[in-house]
């Protein structure tokens, strides 16, 4: 059996150069007919006495088709050539009166021949000649072993030149490997033509044509409902989560996104997702990615996906730190093939939740005055400055100590960049038993409503009032000595003051009396001491 295959492929090689040959030495295609009919007789009876059990499906019968037109120049000069199948999109550059369909059989060259012929009086020039070549099976019945198929040559000749349209008609070859798993039918092949006209204007046109295609015994036909009925694949997503589950500005998350193959019957190779953030800012020199991943590349590649099978994307991201507070759509571009390797696009997207940490200043707390009595008020005074990117909620302020009463303030809501200012007056109710100190607890909410609480202190001193009644003496007669009016309002004043004045002022005041007293005494004692001095120098 490998020897009759051989033997074949040797007489589709000779049958092949014969109709070359004839081409090109201008045999008439009636004898390059007759040649070709030899040669297969040839390889009939051949493969018939190598082999008399083999079936006839076994005989290499190769048939080349020649289909001729009128041959004049006027019967071809308007409209677009078609000669049986053959086809230019061009009235000046058209395919040659006469064509052989070729016939490729799986695993074996064969050689393409293209005739073509210009159609104008005039010459073109810098022909080029390539055919339009594409990876896929259904498309194209050949091997791509080769790096280019383009045939260039100077010149055309037109009936001005050469009137015979066969004599200027020019011959193009291909040699081509016909693939191992193409289909039975007949594939058309295209060449687009370029040159040059008289006039040195760029033209070009495209010529199609079609060869028949014998494929393996289990290939399926071209273009049958089987072949075109295909199912397409698709991936979606099914969801997605993040690690840790609230993201927030400026901190690095994990983002895992669920992805299914929804096709029961057809696996998915080769998927490539790309995720791209939302870009952020007003401008181009501005503008940037809300998310950026830290390992530098945002693609995830998955070798395949079984039908009805899921995938997992895990990519880790770096939220921008000035992002606001709101969600942010993350695109998945995704690119995958079947297994024809036929390609598929698709397109997904997921919004991210980003927060901001809720971010305050408060200025110097006023309290004026610093010390009250029992009764008396104090103005509390500061400003509350929301220096974060978030919106907070409910701004208050409230004052605390055993001392004062009335101690509540409300601002309401801070925008970003707002500033809100407490200004309430403080009662004192009890005397001060401590350093005086007051707690200011500042507390906001959140978009959720969750309240949060920071306490910042002040001092104000509480005082009870002083009054001294001497209406009943020690020995309980009465003798009533009472403070004047005027010497009680000096003492409820000095009684006002903050505990460290009233032992502080006393003090200086006995320091100052004892330096009057000592500079008096000093003063004397010289006065005394010259006097002695005096009478001492008088007696003597």
């Amino acid at each position: 059996m490998k020897k009759m295959k051989q033997f074949r492929k040797g007489i589709s090689y000779l049958v092949l150069l014969i109709f070359t040959a004839g081409l090109v030495f201008g045999i008439m295609p009636d004898e390059a007919v007759s040649a070709v009919e030899i040669a297969a007789d040839a390889s009939s009876s051949s493969s018939s006495s190598s082999s008399s059990s083999s079936s006839s499906s076994s005989t290499s019968k190769v048939t080349m088709t020649f289909e001729e037109s009128d041959s004049s120049d006027s019967g071809s000069s308007s409209g677009s050539t078609n000669y049986s199948g053959v086809y230019s999109s061009s009235d000046y550059i058209k395919p040659g009166n006469y064509w052989a369909t070729p016939v490729c059989r799986y695993g074996e060259p064969v050689i393409v021949a293209l005739p073509i012929v210009n159609m104008t009086p005039w010459n073109v020039r810098d022909v080029v000649v390539t055919p339009i070549i594409s990876g896929k099976t259904e498309d194209w019945p050949f091997e791509i072993n080769a790096s280019g198929y383009t045939i260039s040559f100077d010149v055309l000749v037109g009936s001005n030149v050469t009137p015979d349209i066969n004599e200027r008609t020019q011959y193009l070859y291909w040699t081509f490997m016909t693939r191992e798993d193409v289909l039975n039918g007949y594939y058309p092949l295209s060449f687009q033509v370029l040159y040059l006209d008289d006039v040195c204007n760029q033209g070009s046109c495209t010529i199609s044509t079609y060869v028949e295609c014998i494929g393996k015994p289990d290939a399926g036909n071209k273009n049958t409902n089987e072949t075109l009925a295909t199912s397409t694949p698709r991936i979606i997503v099914t969801g997605f989560e993040t690690n840790p589950a609230e993201v927030y500005a400026g901190s690095d998350f994990d983002l895992i996104i669920h992805l299914k193959n929804t096709s029961e019957g057809t696996e998915v190779s080769n998927v490539e997702v790309d995720l791209t953030a939302a870009v952020e800012g007003k401008d181009n020199e501005s503008s940037y990615s809300a998310f950026l991943p830290t390992s530098g590349s945002n693609t995830a590649y998955f070798s395949e996906i079984p039908p009805g099978g899921s995938a997992d994307i895990r990519m880790t991201f770096n939220a921008k730190a000035d992002l606001a507070q709101k969600p942010y759509v993350m695109k998945l571009d995704m690119k995958y093939e079947d297994k024809k390797n036929n390609p598929f696009t698709g397109e997904a997207s997921v919004s991210i939740p980003v927060k901001q940490d809720s971010r305050y200043e408060i200025s110097s707390i006023e309290m004026t005055p610093a010390s009250i009595t029992i009764g008396g008020q104090a103005n509390a005074m500061f400003s509350v400055y929301n220096t974060g990117k978030t919106k907070l909620y409910n701004v208050k302020a409230l004052f605390s100590a055993d001392s004062i009463t009335n101690g509540d303030a409300f601002i309401g809501n801070l925008d970003s960049g707002s500033t809100g200012n407490i200004d309430t007056m403080l009662t004192g109710v009890n005397p001060t038993t401590d350093d005086g100190t007051v707690t200011v607890t500042v507390s906001y909410e959140n978009e959720m409503g969750q309240v949060f609480t920071q306490d910042f202190f002040t001092t104000l001193y509480v005082n009870a009032p002083m009054t001294e009644d001497m209406g009943m003496g020690l020995d309980g007669m009465e003798g009533a000595i009472r403070l004047e009016p005027e010497k009680e309002g000096l003492k409820d004043k000095l009684m006002a003051l903050p505990l460290w004045a009233r032992i502080v002022i006393p003090g200086a005041i006995l320091l100052i009396l004892i330096g009057i007293v000592g500079a008096v005494i000093s003063k004397i004692k010289k006065k005394k001491r010259k006097k002695e001095l005096e009478t001492d120098y008088l007696d003597d």
